[in-house]
C-alpha cells in the first residue's frame, strides 16, 4: 500500500475487547451452561442482556456446544481466538491463521453466524451505540485531517475517500476475512476503510496473507507507521529500445513494466499488495488511457516555461509528488511524468513537438 493509517483511540474498540473477554472465559471455565458472572465483564452485561436474539441466546448455545467438544477440538478453537487476532501474523510467515473449516462442524457454523451478525448488525442495541459510537464515527475520526494526511485510498492511490463528517463513509475491508476466519469480524485493529474498487472489484475473496496456492506470505499491516510515501518508488522500465514512436502515446506502443521499491530495494510485501489489489494492472490501464492528455498538459506547460529546463522539471515533479495523497490518480501521474523526464535528451524531444 502507499502509506499507513495513523491509529486512533476510539471507544468502538471495546466491543471486540468485551467479546474477546467472553470467549476467553468460555474456554477457561468450560461450563455446561451459560453463567453471566463468570463469562461476561460487568460493563458489558447490560448491553448483552438488551439484545437477547443477537447477542445473548446464541452465546448460550455456543457455551453448551463448546463444552461437549472433544479436547483436541477445544484447543483448536482456543488457538483460533488468539492466532487470528494476533497482529504479528503480517510479518511472521510461520504464524498461520485458523479457518472455520478447521473447527469442529458442531461449532463452526454457530460461530460464523454469530460473528458475522456482530458486524452486519452493529450496533445491536442503542446502548451500544451510545457507549461506543458508530462505525461512521470511527471512520470520521480515523480519516479526519487532524489525524490523516491523505484523502486518497491508500490501498490503491487512485480513488478518493468519502470525506469525514459527510453523509457516507467508505466500506471497511476485513483484512483477515470475516467469512473465513473466526473471531475477527469486529476487531477494528484488523478493519480498515478501503475504496469500493479495491474492496469489491479487486480484493473480493482474495487472501492477503495467503497466495492463490494457499502458500503463506507476508503483507503490509495498515497501521505500520514504517509504511511511508517517502520510501516508496514506482518506476517504469522499458523492455525494448525507444525508437521513433510518438511521445504522445509512447507507452501504448512499446513493451514496458513497473518496478516497485521501498527505500531503494524490493519488498516482498509489495508482491502481495499488487496481487490482491491489481496495482500494476490498474496503473497500466490508467496510464494508457490518460498518457495522451497528460502529455498534452506537459507540452502546454513546457511552452509557457521560461526557467531553465532542470528547474522546470524539479518544480513539476515536486508538485506532482505533493499531489499523490490528495489527488485522484496522483501516484500514477507522478510515475508517468517521472518516466517521461527520464527519457534521454527529453528537452530537445519536447522542443520538436509541434515544431
Amino acid at each position: 500500500m502507499l502509506t499507513s493509517f495513523k491509529e486512533i483511540d476510539h471507544p468502538i474498540y471495546l466491543f471486540h475487547e468485551h467479546v474477546y473477554h467472553i470467549f476467553k472465559n468460555i474456554f477457561h471455565y468450560d461450563l455446561e451452561e451459560y453463567e453471566e458472572k463468570k463469562i461476561v465483564h460487568p460493563d458489558f452485561r447490560t448491553i448483552i442482556n438488551a439484545s437477547e436474539t443477537r447477542l445473548l441466546n446464541p452465546l448460550k448455545e455456543i457455551v453448551k456446544i463448546y463444552h461437549k467438544l472433544p479436547y483436541g477440538e477445544k484447543i483448536t478453537v482456543q488457538e483460533a481466538l488468539v492466532q487470528n487476532n494476533c497482529i504479528s501474523v503480517f510479518d511472521n510467515i510461520s504464524h498461520n491463521l485458523i479457518t472455520y473449516e478447521q473447527l469442529h462442524s458442531s461449532i463452526s457454523d454457530k460461530l460464523k453466524k454469530y460473528f458475522e451478525d456482530l458486524w452486519n448488525d452493529y450496533p445491536q442495541t442503542v446502548l451500544m451505540e451510545n457507549q461506543w459510537n458508530t462505525v461512521k464515527h470511527h471512520y470520521d475520526s480515523l480519516t479526519h485531517e487532524t489525524n490523516c494526511d491523505f484523502i486518497i485510498c491508500p490501498f490503491c492511490g487512485i480513488h478518493p475517500f468519502n470525506p469525514p463528517d459527510g453523509k457516507y463513509r467508505e466500506e471497511y475491508d476485513h483484512i483477515i476475512a470475516k467469512a473465513t476466519y473466526p473471531f475477527v469480524s469486529i476487531n477494528f485493529k484488523l478493519l480498515f476503510p478501503c475504496c469500493q474498487y479495491c474492496n469489491k472489484q479487486e480484493k473480493r475473496t482474495k487472501e492477503l496473507l495467503y497466495s492463490a496456492g494457499l502458500t503463506r506470505r507476508l503483507s503490509f499491516y495498515p497501521y505500520d507507521r514504517n509504511i511511508k510515501l517517502d520510501g516508496l518508488s514506482i518506476n517504469i522500465s522499458l523492455n525494448e529500445a525507444y525508437k521513433d514512436q510518438s511521445l504522445t502515446t509512447l507507452l501504448k506502443s512499446v513493451d514496458w513494466e513497473f518496478e516497485i521499491l521501498r527505500n531503494g530495494v524490493s519488498d516482498i510485501r509489495d508482491q502481495s499488495w499488487d496481487e490482491v489489489y491489481g496495482i500494476k494492472r490498474r496503473f497500466t490501464e490508467n496510464i494508457k488511457r490518460l498518457e495522451a492528455e497528460w502529455f498534452r498538459e506537459l507540452i502546454r506547460q513546457f511552452k509557457r516555461n521560461i526557467k531553465p529546463f532542470a528547474d522546470f522539471v524539479d518544480e513539476m515533479i515536486d508538485e506532482l509528488k505533493y499531489q499523490i495523497p490528495i489527488a485522484p490518480m496522483g501516484i500514477i501521474k507522478y510515475v508517468y511524468f517521472s518516466f517521461i523526464f527520464s527519457i534521454p535528451d527529453i528537452e530537445n524531444k519536447l522542443l520538436q513537438v509541434g515544431a
